[in-house]
């Protein structure tokens, strides 16, 4: 029974990969929501969001303060700053 449950779920994920993650993702996103409410989990999603979205201005940066904090991490970003050629 173990051997023949393990060769379905592969098969499954082998053939219908985007309907496992999404109901796994369903399955995740409804018990958060039950376990700590809408509001709360709607807030997490906007701040994980707005981290994906910081995330990938700091990958694309070229220039400023972006690529300073890409470069140095946040300890030089500060120096930058004092220096006053960081803008926001």
């Amino acid at each position: 029974m173990k051997e023949e449950c393990a060769r379905l779920f592969q098969e499954a994920w082998e053939n219908h990969r985007g309907c496992m993650l999404g109901a796994i993702l369903g399955a995740l996103i409804a018990v958060s929501i039950l376990l700590f409410g809408f509001w709360k989990m709607l807030f997490i999603g906007v701040c994980v969001a707005a981290g994906l979205w910081l995330g990938h201005k700091v990958d694309e940066a070229d220039d400023g303060w972006l690529q300073a904090l890409r470069e140095n991490g946040v300890r030089n970003l500060t120096a930058l700053f004092s220096q006053g050629r960081g803008k926001l």
